[in-house]
């Protein structure tokens, strides 16, 4: 399976360089700084078995390896410094939605890992959200989007219902009609119970749902209910209370994160994660294995002939 510059292995299993791949402490450098068998060993809490895994030594290293080249690569290219510290990771602790917490608070409760599982996580967390908001203010992006993608930049509050069952949707959209209150009818009805109301985050990109729901509600009139359409979700019926654009190139540089979609920035921050690494000095101890940047991680070392 290939490591392809992952979170790979803290959930399923890290484990130890052993003395059997070398006495040397070093297991890696990235750009001149050093990756020690203990800040590997530290990924999880006790060896398992009286051998340690090479494949998860390689994908455990590869792990950190990451991390550390994303690092260097957010100070050499945004001047981000300080982000694998500890006051970077508890203030980056401090702002993390309950998605993020849910999976470090699993990681930190795994009792096969150890200290330094939750910390390299943490890292590339903090990692992630400072180049995101450096690529949201980037005068480049924020021109070319102006200028040729001004549709992405849509904003919409949207209310839904979402049911199995086409008759199900057309019950739920003539009830609607018949006067009673959207809210009330998606409380009663809708499979989705994480939106009390139908409501769903505002402001949003349609960039951000499938189809055909973005282009439903990129299109439809504001505040019409829609007749009940599929996704594979399910069936829909969906009413767009306000849909908003930036009225100038101004009001877009003014608040760049509310405007700009996450698919937009994303594919940056994909591909600049990969130049990250691919563009990192990383020498890995050659009993471990080789360093493969373009797709596979660290390889096993060559089999002795």
């Amino acid at each position: 399976m290939k490591h392809r510059y992952v979170i790979y292995g803290l959930i399923a299993a890290v484990a130890m360089i052993v003395a059997a791949c070398s006495n040397s402490d070093v297991a890696a450098t990235v750009n001149g700084t050093e990756i020690t068998n203990e800040e590997v060993a530290d990924l999880r809490s006790a060896p398992v078995g009286d051998t340690a895994d090479g494949e998860q030594v390689r994908g455990d290293l590869t792990t950190l390896i990451v991390a550390q080249a994303t690092v260097d690569a957010a100070e050499e290219d945004y001047g981000i410094s300080g982000l694998d510290t500890d006051e970077a990771r508890e203030a980056y602790l401090a702002q993390a939605s309950p998605s993020e917490l849910s999976v470090l608070d699993s990681i930190s409760q795994n009792p096969e890992l150890g200290p330094g599982a939750a910390d390299v996580v943490l890292t590339q967390l903090a990692v992630r959200s400072a180049v995101v908001e450096a690529i949201s203010n980037d005068p480049e992006l924020l021109v070319g989007v102006w200028e040729e993608q001004r549709d992405l930049l849509t904003q919409v509050c949207v209310r839904h219902i979402v049911v199995p069952e086409q008759a199900e949707a057309q019950a739920a959209y003539d009830r609607i009609q018949g006067g009673e209150s959207f809210g009330d009818v998606a409380d009663e009805v809708s499979r989705d119970d994480r939106s009390p109301g139908g409501q769903l985050q505002c402001p949003a990109s349609p960039s951000d749902y499938v189809e055909p729901f973005a282009t439903v509600v990129a299109t439809t009139d504001v505040g019409v209910v829609t007749e009940p359409f599929e996704t594979e979700f399910g069936w829909h019926v969906v009413i767009v209370d306000e849909r908003s654009l930036p009225t100038s190139y101004e009001e877009l540089v003014a608040d760049p994160q509310r405007w700009v979609p996450d698919v937009v920035v994303q594919g940056v921050w994909s591909t600049w994660r990969d130049s990250a690494i691919s563009r990192a000095d990383v020498a890995v101890r050659s009993q471990i294995g080789r360093w493969f940047p373009s797709g596979d991680g660290i390889l096993p070392p060559p089999e002795s002939p």
